[in-house]
């Protein structure tokens, strides 16, 4: 417990600070960040809260505590129903992430004002620290492809995220908070004489953050900014010297603005015009992926695809037309939103940005606490640009995938956290009627409680990520260990977390490689790739849909049907059914199309395999390989029919 630390303020900002710099590189795809940011989280909001309980302190109280309260609760109920719960249960810690950050901000905020504002000012110095590293990474990413000889399209910097209009969000979120403490700090210098320095440190960061925003020629990103510069005009207008200080936040805008405009043509100010958003591969792309979003929720319309299903099922969904996305995200998080939960998951981001809006109200029209600007005023300005900054990304949010980004969601928690602060009503008070020493035993036994199942399965995630990791096997594991100690762990692990897939394609493989022992008998061989079977099967309980996982099974029936007691024809009906299983749910996966065309290939087939590879060049994604696809056709002994012209895709598309 951090109250129980020597320097308890010190270390009051490290736990959301840890969490936020290990959310940098999750990207989705980094399992091992994603649970540290959760431990991370989920320790510290539990911990945080159960030691304010144990010490009889007042809790916060309001909506807004019980909404985010409710908010994170609804994520989890969702994997009750989601059809690929294993792949929900990761974005209930990405999109949770927003909820869980806002509350272990405000149960592990001292009651103390001072002591919490000094907690608050060491956080933002990491965070101000961050946005400086962003930036510069964003600026040596943009000369280093400029060295190499990049085209001035391709010039778009991303940081370290795998999107451009991402990380434009995240400037933005970070840009307002900057703006209104360095106004704050410039008044203070007029005013006292003292602070100059950092004064014009935090110009120097606004103007950093400046560059690597436009750098990034993000549409989205623009809009977005230039839509929440009236609200900081409406919370500033009032304050000393404004409109010197806006010009010099406008010039300086201006000129970050034309520095990467200027190597572009200013393309960013053709690509607004309406002419060339109706005829842009980008944009028409974007209207095809929400069509195609709209009959994804219409095939589900009550509890949706399941958080994060939305790549799982879009392959099925989408239009011929559309060429340009990976299928990952919609790029509307509000249309994702009621995709993959339905319209009760809509309502809480739809009700999370109404709260944004009423935050902003209220908060610019508080207004002055006294003449002399006191330090509730002082924070209630900072707070004004928190608010903004989260504001911002959730406008951005109507054309890009925002808070599926990690830090940009556990950033945007915080930072309302914070501000709600301002807001807060006062606390109900402490309670009493239970001993001290009462309060401690329950709430150890709380925290076993609470703590016992989440952690349990994020740390059978990393373990189960590890052990798939070939390279630190091989590093860490000796040749006659390998197999007993993979083969034991992976059971273990498939008892603890049988929804995890790691652990079941493990063992499966295992199985494999077993059955080819030469001392084997064929009973023992069977037995193996039985067990194999019922392995590539329980992987697929937590994600059905799994397209790799079907070919696995596929291919080894028609390998191994013999070995495994099928007769001829129900090893062809059984590995052609599964493969066809496979391209059912992704009909775009060339490896796939291509596996059961060579087997029917194989089985004298030539004219059904054939058909299987034209009907691939009328898919969206498959008709951008002519060249591979008519190679496979013309591997046929007859070739390809008369007048084959494979689709030919668009290439790489300027923006993704």
């Amino acid at each position: 417990m951090l109250s129980r630390c020597k320097h308890p303020v010190a270390l009051g900002a490290l736990p959301p600070l840890l969490a936020y710099l290990l959310s940098w590189y999750y990207d989705g795809q980094d399992i091992l960040l994603l649970t540290g940011t959760a431990l991370v989280l989920l320790l510290w909001a539990v911990s945080s809260g159960l030691e304010r309980w144990r010490r009889g302190e007042a809790r916060p109280t309001g909506f807004l505590p019980a909404f985010m309260l409710a908010w994170f609760v609804w994520y989890a109920m969702t994997l009750l129903w989601s059809p690929d719960p294993y792949t929900s249960w990761f974005y209930v810690w990405t999109l949770g992430a927003l909820p869980l950050a806002f509350l272990g901000w405000t149960l592990a905020t001292p009651t103390d004002p001072e002591r919490a504002d000094r907690i608050w000012r060491q956080f933002r110095f990491g965070v101000f620290l961050s946005a400086l590293v962003l930036a510069g990474l964003a600026m040596y990413q943009y000369w280093h492809w400029t060295r190499i000889g990049m085209s001035p399209a391709g010039l778009r910097p991303y940081g370290p995220l795998l999107d451009t209009n991402s990380f434009a969000a995240w400037m933005n979120l970070l840009f307002f908070p900057v703006l209104f403490v360095w106004f704050l700090k410039d008044e203070s210098v007029v005013e006292n004489r003292t602070g100059r320095g950092w004064a014009w440190a935090l110009f120097g960061l606004l103007a950093l953050i400046l560059l690597a925003d436009f750098s990034t020629d993000s549409r989205g990103g623009l809009l977005s900014w230039l839509c929440t510069w009236p609200f900081a005009i409406w919370a500033l207008y009032r304050r000393p010297r404004v409109w010197r200080k806006l010009a010099t936040v406008g010039l300086a805008a201006l000129a970050a603005f034309s520095v990467f405009q200027w190597s572009r043509g200013f393309d960013l100010v053709g690509h607004l015009a309406p002419s060339f958003i109706d005829h842009n591969i980008s944009t028409v792309s974007r209207w095809l992926m929400w069509k195609a979003t709209w009959h994804m929720y219409l095939a589900h319309p009550w509890g949706g695809v399941g958080l994060g299903g939305y790549f799982l099922f879009y392959p099925a969904f989408r239009l011929p037309a559309e060429l340009a996305s990976a299928g990952t995200y919609a790029h509307n998080d509000y249309l994702q939103f009621l995709a993959e939960g339905g319209p009760l998951n809509l309502a809480f981001l739809l009700a999370f940005a109404a709260i944004l809006f009423w935050a902003a109200w209220k908060l610019i029209r508080m207004g002055a606490t006294s003449p002399a600007r006191s330090i509730a005023e002082y924070q209630r300005l900072e707070a004004v640009g928190l608010v903004l900054g989260v504001f911002a990304i959730t406008g951005h949010a109507l054309g890009n995938f925002i808070f599926y980004n990690l830090p940009l969601s556990l950033l945007a928690g915080l930072f309302l956290a914070r501000a709600w602060m301002v807001l807060a009503p006062p606390a109900s008070s402490p309670q009493t009627g239970i001993p001290a020493i009462g309060r401690q035993r329950l709430a150890a036994v709380l925290v076993a409680l609470l703590l016992a199942w989440p952690v349990a399965d994020l740390l059978c995630d990393t373990a189960g990520v590890t052990l798939m990791n070939g390279t630190w096997v091989g590093a860490y594991l000796p040749n006659a260990w390998r197999f007993p100690v993979l083969f034991r762990t992976a059971e273990l692990l498939s008892v603890i977390r049988p929804l995890d897939p790691a652990p079941h394609l493990l063992l499966a493989g295992l199985y494999r490689q077993s059955a080819k022992l030469p001392t084997f008998t064929a009973a023992q061989r069977r037995l193996q790739l039985d067990s194999a079977l019922v392995q590539y099967h329980a992987a697929l309980e937590g994600i059905p849909r799994e397209a790799s996982v079907l070919n696995a099974i596929a291919a080894l029936i028609a390998k191994h049907g013999p070995a495994l007691g099928l007769s001829p024809a129900a090893t062809d009906k059984a590995a052609v059914g599964y493969w066809r299983q496979a391209i059912a749910v992704d009909p775009e996966d060339l490896a796939i199309r291509y596996d059961l065309a060579t087997w029917l290939r194989l089985h004298s087939q030539y004219a059904t395999g054939r058909a299987l590879l034209l009907r691939g060049g009328n898919r969206p994604l498959l008709g951008r390989e002519p060249k591979i696809l008519a190679a496979m056709i013309a591997a046929y002994p007859d070739g390809a029919p008369p007048g084959f012209r494979p689709r030919k895709g668009p290439g790489i598309p300027a923006r993704p």
